[in-house]
């Protein structure tokens, strides 16, 4: 039977006035449509930090460095710090003045590791071993197998993690408890459904200092703060990377929604910045074809566009800054705002 597209037409327009659309129904019994009730936002008390949807956010991440590092203060070791989210992205890392560098990479191994295999680096000591049932995958890139990183609950699902190193075993377990152990402070009854927001500084920093050596991490944590806000003022989240003079990391920071490709690029340009003792910017103008750099953009970690600054003292480069997220022009903005504050500092 041959049927006319009209009447077919027709016949489901009359269907859809009789049985209603069960997304669009209205089962208020008035004119108004039903509204969804978004999630409610759980906020601890006293501080920007709010967790949800399976990630810790920037805020969090400091309050755990802070109490880990008092830890370190304490028992005289300095350390490099990691905190992680839920899919082992990097949220912030901080090195303690005199901590060996080697422990960047492992204390960022520590954080993976714990994220990546749901459990403490303490317990694949002994789970790595011949005859284990883990034995071998201390072969696999970023995994640790000794103490030192523990993953973040909420709820029973993991959020994140932290990840320590620079002293021995015992004491890298020691300090990253100490982060552990504040983060579940905060963590005690918060909901996983809440709702996430970009955080903000909410503490005053002291104990700044600038040196022939460079900065120290209070004073990189300073100049987040203020590429924090300046950030939320243009509207494009960023990463932060602060470096000495031989372009070893001091701080690194992520704000939420910040394009993960920008790590690099942000730790990049601080390097570039530091070790080529220029402005990103100029690099840029110098590495064109006939300039005196052209070329330099093929040498490993050059970046050659703007949002990198060499930090300069008493006529030395002692460090670099970098900011990626944005437009060239953005991030420079945003770098400058990280800027303003070492000048500040400078004057002091």
């Amino acid at each position: 039977m041959k049927i006319n597209k009209k009447s077919f037409l027709a016949l489901i327009l009359s269907l859809m006035s009789v049985v209603p659309f069960s997304g669009c129904q209205n089962t208020t019994g008035n004119n108004e449509s039903k509204t969804t009730t978004e999630p409610a936002t759980i906020e601890a008390k006293n501080t920007n930090i709010k967790v949800g949807r399976s990630i810790v956010n920037l805020a969090l991440a400091k309050q755990i460095t802070t109490a880990a590092e008092a830890k370190a203060k304490e028992i005289k070791v300095p350390m490099y710090i990691t905190i992680d989210d839920a899919d082992a992205n990097l949220i912030s890392i901080n090195r303690m003045a005199g901590t060996i560098l080697a422990s960047e990479k492992i204390s960022q191994g520590k954080a993976y590791t714990a994220v990546a295999l749901k459990m403490p680096t303490s317990k694949l000591t002994s789970l790595a071993q011949p005859g284990s049932s883990l034995y071998g995958i201390q072969n696999n890139s970023n995994i640790i197998i000794f103490g030192g990183g523990f993953p973040l609950l909420l709820n029973g699902e993991i959020i994140g993690s932290i990840g320590v190193s620079g002293g021995s075993v015992e004491q890298d377990m020691q300090v990253a408890q100490a982060g552990l152990k504040k983060y579940k402070e905060i963590a005690e009854g918060l909901k996983s459904n809440s709702v996430i927001t970009q955080s903000e500084a909410s503490k005053n920093i002291t104990g700044t200092k600038i040196t022939d050596y460079g900065i120290n991490v209070e004073l990189a944590r300073k100049m987040a703060i203020a590429v924090e806000k300046k950030s939320a003022e243009i509207g494009v989240p960023m990463w932060f990377s602060a470096v000495d003079k031989g372009g070893n990391l001091i701080l690194e920071q992520r704000m939420e929604e910040a394009l993960l490709a920008s790590r690099e690029i942000s730790l990049n340009k601080a390097y570039t910045a530091a070790t080529l003792k220029l402005p990103t910017d100029e690099v840029s103008k110098l590495s064109q074809p006939g300039a005196p750099l052209f070329g330099v953009q093929s040498v490993s970690r050059m970046i050659t566009f703007g949002g990198g600054y060499p930090l300069s003292y008493n006529g030395k480069v002692i460090g670099g800054v970098g900011v990626s997220g944005g437009s060239v022009e953005q991030d420079m903005q945003v770098a400058q705002a990280a800027m303003d504050v070492y000048n500040a500092e400078l004057k002091k």
